[in-house]
């Protein structure tokens, strides 16, 4: 058994919508709306004559504890990002449809009994969660000879995992209504298919903002790099005026035509050449166009991240030059990549400064300060903290 307990998504607002979901379904529960109440018969979905009220009632009714437990926990550690993600407005939307759509896939795939419980508009929220944040890290605990172990997973295998487990027992059930004890696999899998196809098709839109670290943009830097590696079994050196040798599968050394240095028209191409210049300006010591071409990095790379000390150099100098919005992203960079930095309180610290001070960010200016306030230990830097929370708590009343 493995069960996933946070992820280290970082919010940026609180997720009032996902707050009053959990919130709605416990509360329905423990008024006794649950099977051992012949009540709710009038709102479970029946397949047999389903009436429109219930494909929403339904989703949030529960059989047992452990079924609203389950499902709780669930929505808890992914739909708190999907809220902040998507909006108030936009998610509530988006879970009331997966549950829908969800219990819609059921009808049509195997529905014969009657059916409750938010999982199918939960897979909606689990399938949005790989296509947005899959290279977050889902922290799980595993039953191992009755020891419960936590250990770290990548939320792309988790929720892959999640997604070709649910597909494969529902296709491998489909002459029953229910299967593995009474759960409806071919909700969940409708609700996987809903929530992965509607926010790919939202990020190739671009209706939702794109991050470099998107399931759509993981695909388009690993096919990227794919061609990359075959351009180079073929002999090409970016750094090099002639590439006279290429090496055979057989063994065989033969010649090639000669290559003129110049950078392909391509995007890895362009990013190459990119990172070189960065380089060369770190090299002459010359921080004004490492920072000039790193922001030109940034429009152009999937993973505009560069080696620990030079993303510091790079997000310290636009700080410094009053480009604050490009300062908090490189920090922002950094906190992802570099996370077991020493002194990893500071970069909180300068990222509270400038999403109080300059972005007007105050949800992020204040979670980064309480972060630097936990453990920064020199005390003109934690009266520096600690003035500019204070300052941002009463902005946020105004």
């Amino acid at each position: 058994m493995i069960i996933p307990i946070r992820t280290d998504y970082r919010m940026t607002r609180r997720p009032w919508v996902n707050y009053a979901l959990l919130g709605v379904n416990i509360a329905v529960f423990f008024l006794g709306f649950h099977t051992d109440n012949p009540r709710i018969d009038r709102w479970m979905l029946h397949p047999d004559n389903p009436e429109l009220l219930q494909f929403f009632t339904s989703v949030f009714l529960h059989g047992g504890f452990m079924h609203l437990a389950g499902n709780m926990l669930f929505l808890w550690v992914f739909g708190n990002a999907i809220n902040d993600k998507l909006g108030h407005a936009g998610y509530l939307a988006f879970y009331l449809a997966g549950g829908v759509l969800a219990s819609v896939g059921y009808l049509v795939l195997s529905g014969a009994a009657p059916i409750i419980g938010a999982s199918g508009a939960i897979s909606a929220v689990t399938g949005a969660y790989l296509v947005l944040l899959p290279r977050t890290k889902v922290t799980v605990l595993m039953l191992f000879f009755y020891i419960l172990t936590p250990f770290e997973i990548s939320s792309l295998y988790f929720l892959m995992f999640q997604l070709v487990w649910n597909m494969v027992l529902t296709l491998g059930n489909m002459a029953g209504p229910y299967s593995g004890g009474g759960i409806a696999y071919a909700a969940h899998s409708a609700g996987y298919v809903f929530g992965v196809g509607l926010c790919a098709a939202l990020l190739s839109l671009r209706i939702l903002p794109r991050d470099a670290f998107d399931l759509l943009n993981l695909i388009r830097a690993r096919h990227r790099r794919s061609r990359y590696q075959r351009m180079a079994t073929k002999g090409y050196d970016p750094y090099s005026p002639v590439s006279s040798k290429i090496h055979k599968p057989d063994g065989r050394w033969v010649k090639s035509h000669t290559v003129e240095q110049v950078t392909p028209d391509t995007p890895a191409g362009k990013e190459l050449s990119v990172r070189k210049e960065i380089s060369e300006a770190f090299a002459r010591s010359n921080l004004p166009a490492a920072a000039k071409n790193y922001l030109q990095l940034v429009q152009i790379a999937d993973e505009p991240i560069l080696s620990q000390q030079q993303q510091l150099d790079v997000a310290n100098y636009l700080m410094s030059s009053e480009q604050h919005a490009p300062a908090a992203d490189a920090y922002e960079r950094f906190l992802k990549h570099y996370r077991n930095y020493e002194y990893i309180a500071d970069i909180h610290l300068m990222l509270g400064l400038l999403y109080g001070r300059y972005l007007d960010q105050y949800d992020r200016a204040e979670q980064n300060l309480r972060q630097a306030i936990e453990s920064l230990s020199d005390p003109k830097k934690l009266e520096l903290a600690r003035d500019d929370l204070r300052n941002v708590q009463q902005r946020r009343q105004r």
